[in-house]
C-alpha cells in the first residue's frame, strides 16, 4: 500500500500497479474483508501527473459487513495493468471502456475490443488532450447490437 486516504467517511488504498491483482484478490478472498462486489471499475487522464498521468479506481462492496472501499493505482503512459476479470467477471465491460475511452491496456483481459466507438475510431475521446471538435475517421456507436 502506497496510501491511504480517509474522506467523509470512504476509505481509500492506493496501490502499486504490481500489487493491483494481488490487493483486490485479497480484499474478496479475506473473510473479515469479503469484499464479494465490484461496483465499477473506471479510468482517468491526469495530464498534470507526467510521471504516471492514468489511473484505475476500483469501488468494493461488501455484502457481508456494510462496507465500501474504493482501491486506486496509478499508470504511466503505455503500462499495462493486470486484468481483474478472474475475480469479477463484471471487470470486462469497465476494463474495455478504460481500454477504449483511455488507451489503458488490461494485460490478459479474454476481449478487449472496443465496445462504444467504431473499429476505425482514432484517439481516446475521455483523455484531455483528446481535440474538442473529435478526430477524422470513426464514430461513436449508437447501436450497439451486436458489440456487447
Amino acid at each position: 500500500m502506497l496510501e491511504r486516504v480517509e474522506y467523509r467517511g470512504e476509505l481509500t488504498y492506493v496501490v502499486a500497479p504490481v500489487d493491483w491483482v494481488e490487493v483486490l484478490r485479497a480484499c474478496k478472498e479475506t473473510q473479515s474483508l469479503a469484499f464479494d462486489q465490484l461496483d465499477c471499475l473506471l479510468g482517468d487522464h491526469l495530464p498534470e501527473r507526467a510521471a504516471a498521468p492514468f489511473a484505475v479506481v476500483a469501488h468494493l462492496t461488501s455484502h457481508r459487513h456494510g462496507h465500501r472501499l474504493r482501491v486506486k493505482t496509478a499508470l504511466a503512459e503505455g503500462q499495462a495493468l493486470a486484468t481483474v476479470t478472474g475475480l469479477w467477471p463484471s471487470a470486462g465491460f469497465d476494463e474495455r471502456e478504460a481500454w477504449e475511452m483511455y488507451g489503458i491496456v488490461f494485460e490478459g483481459h479474454p476481449d478487449l475490443r472496443r465496445l462504444l466507438t467504431t473499429d476505425d475510431f482514432e484517439g481516446f475521446p475521455l483523455r484531455k488532450d483528446f481535440p474538442l471538435q473529435g478526430t477524422i475517421g470513426g464514430r461513436i456507436r449508437t447501436d450497439l447490437r451486436g458489440k456487447i
